[in-house]
């Protein structure tokens, strides 16, 4: 494919300045030139229209575009798991996002599969299942239903929301499995969150000592630390130097799977 020029568009490149008129060559999917070209290729007339970098999202869950709780009840076959995840996926590209941080609920086969240019979608880094304790901010299952057959409702390749830990090994041999499966940075949930139904927002999980077994200093990556309370993130996981933390800070009233 030879290249595409691109011209009258007002041009945003990033650098803070303001939009210019400036002609853009394309070539095989890749800004290759600003400026104008005389090379022969295609010309696309953008007159009107403006031009950005591409967008990045540092916080989506492409594994939960199904409706949560019919998902998590065995509702909703895995063929429309699979077709809600595509279709958010390529929405995502249409939106202007080209990078996104999936921070919990996919598996590495659609984030592979993305990359292979078999499913259109942006490019993601994904931290895989997140890390939580049994029963934790991240856990989904029925009130009735034993915590071993949590990983019963994970589609291998596809969705895979958590992985539970009751103890420093168990965390340990998580963090393991995560990175075989090609994870970009890892994500603890180290206080209740305000969507699950079975940890308080003031709840403290994850210990330091355990917290640190696999903070980036140890373990060579990134890894972010969700949070719903500051003041007890500072007592356990700032301690373990994460790469990134990240708060929510709406009220328990919001949660809409607690009375």
């Amino acid at each position: 494919m030879g290249p595409v020029h691109v011209v009258g568009a007002a041009v945003i490149d990033g650098s803070g300045r303001d939009p210019s008129n400036i002609d853009i060559t394309v070539e095989n999917g890749r800004i290759t030139r600003l400026g104008a070209s005389s090379a022969h290729g295609e010309r696309l007339d953008a007159e009107g229209l403006t031009m950005t970098p591409g967008l990045i999202d540092a916080h989506v869950h492409l594994g939960l575009s199904s409706p949560i709780q019919p998902h998590f009840l065995f509702h909703v076959s895995a063929a429309e798991i699979a077709a809600d995840i595509f279709a958010t996926a390529d929405a995502t590209l249409d939106a202007g996002f080209t990078t996104v941080r999936d921070t919990g609920g996919i598996d590495g086969g659609v984030v592979t599969a993305i990359a292979k240019g078999k499913i259109r979608g942006p490019r993601v880094l994904s931290c895989g299942p997140v890390q939580c304790q049994i029963g934790g901010s991240g856990y989904y299952g029925a009130e009735w239903e034993p915590a071993e057959l949590w990983n019963s409702h994970h589609i291998p390749g596809l969705c895979a929301l958590s992985m539970m830990a009751g103890n420093a090994d168990e965390l340990r041999r998580n963090v393991r499995e995560a990175f075989r499966r090609g994870v970009s940075f890892l994500k603890l949930c180290v206080t209740g969150g305000v969507v699950g139904a079975h940890a308080r927002l003031t709840d403290t999980q994850f210990h330091r000592r355990r917290d640190r077994r696999c903070s980036s200093r140890s373990c060579g990556t990134k890894h972010l630390c969700d949070r719903s309370r500051p003041t007890t993130m500072r007592a356990s996981a700032m301690r373990s130097r994460p790469g990134c933390a990240e708060s929510s800070t709406a009220p328990a009233s919001t949660n809409p799977q607690r009375p």
